[in-house]
């Protein structure tokens, strides 16, 4: 189907300044920039497609897959792992206790969702800016291949994304920061509901920290997470 017309939307916020560390006790879960958790099969799993390349730590309540060429650098946490083909994982010590790194995923998770201050969703090609701490309701969450959300912010910015329906991520789309705000500052979380399961992304270049407590996060061939 063509698509017959683009957007591009520009949010701006300028809400006071207060400190923004420490908002979220991510427990043990703290070096992770991509977490999820889950007691249902369906959750609580992580799939990284060939070449995907994970800039930092990752954690599966459940089952981690890994394509070939997978580069992880960090920790790879999870309940089990199956590899097909050669992958590279700079920290693959096991966790100390996967059920209290679970249990903290769940409570930072729960913690995320009730920062809900501005209801939108993200479609198309969409710049948000602000300072302090922003949080946003997201309904859906969906960048087609191209498109790009960009979030900008200071080092001492937080964002919280909670994500409550599809969330889909075309390959060659972005999710981008700017003006210096960290990745650990800017935080997605993906609440599973009875119909949204997932988190998809196709090979797309995506920055942030990635939570969620019951969905699984499904990264495609060549994906990088910074």
């Amino acid at each position: 189907m063509k698509k017959l017309f683009s957007y591009s939307f520009v949010f701006i916020f300028n809400f006071p300044f207060f400190a923004s560390a420490g908002i979220i006790d991510f427990g043990s879960a703290d070096e992770y920039i991509i977490a999820t958790a889950s007691n249902n099969q369906w959750g609580g799993n992580l799939l990284l497609g060939s070449d995907a390349h994970i800039f930092g730590s990752v954690a599966a309540s459940n089952t981690l897959y890994l394509g070939d060429g997978v580069i992880i650098d960090g920790n790879a946490c999870a309940g089990k792992t199956e590899s097909w083909g050669t992958t590279v994982i700079s920290s693959p010590a096991k966790c100390n206790d996967l059920n209290d790194l679970a249990n903290d995923i769940t409570d930072a998770a729960a913690q995320a969702q009730t920062y809900t201050d501005t209801a939108l969703d993200i479609i198309g090609n969409v710049n948000i800016n602000g300072s302090g701490i922003q949080s946003f309701s997201i309904n859906n969450l969906l960048l087609a291949g191209g498109e790009t959300l960009t979030v900008t912010g200071g080092e001492n910015d937080t964002f919280i994304f909670n994500v409550f329906e599809q969330a889909q991520l075309g390959s060659g789309a972005n999710i981008l920061l700017e003006g210096g705000i960290l990745a650990e500052n800017v935080i997605f979380n993906f609440v599973a509901n009875l119909t949204n399961h997932t988190f998809e992304v196709g090979g797309a270049n995506i920055s942030g920290t990635f939570l969620s407590s019951g969905r699984t996060f499904i990264l495609g061939d060549g994906a990088t997470l910074n």
